[in-house]
């Protein structure tokens, strides 16, 4: 209980292998909490392709919903195993910020969520895949 306390309120940093295990759990929730709402719009494409959000980015209604997919499933799977971890979180940061823009006006319960993961993702930028991801072995420098 002590050092539960003194790691709580002594404001230390992670270790190396602590900070690579939070990358780690937290790349992981970013990408399956958002898989969810990719698989759901695959499930109704047909309806979604009707009308997709007004065209968010003015490709049109089936593109950008194609594109929507993409990062939301395509982007949140490569996170999840940590495979091109920074382009998939710059890829699903710009699909929050899409939906943001569009949601801008609609009451703040309704924005929140896509501006949580604007910010998760934006995170996820900066920090990278981790020790733990595909990346750290594929670009991994052999030391001498």
């Amino acid at each position: 209980m002590k050092k539960l306390l003194y790691f709580i309120f002594c404001n230390k940093p992670l270790s190396d292998k602590g900070l690579s295990i939070t990358i780690l759990i937290f790349r992981i929730f970013a990408g399956a909490m958002m898989l969810p709402y990719g698989i759901k719009k695959i499930q109704n494409f047909d309806q979604y392709s009707i009308n997709f959000f007004d065209d968010p980015i003015g490709i049109g209604m089936v593109p950008s919903l194609i594109l929507n997919i993409f990062a939301q499933v395509v982007c949140s799977i490569a996170l999840i195993g940590g495979f091109f971890s920074r382009p998939a979180a710059i890829i699903l940061a710009f699909n929050m910020l899409i939906a943001s823009r569009y949601h801008w006006h609609d009451a703040f319960a309704t924005l929140s969520l896509p501006l949580l993961f604007l910010g998760i993702y934006c995170l996820l930028i900066v920090l990278g895949g981790g020790k733990y991801s595909v990346d750290s072995l594929m670009f991994r420098q052999n030391k001498k």
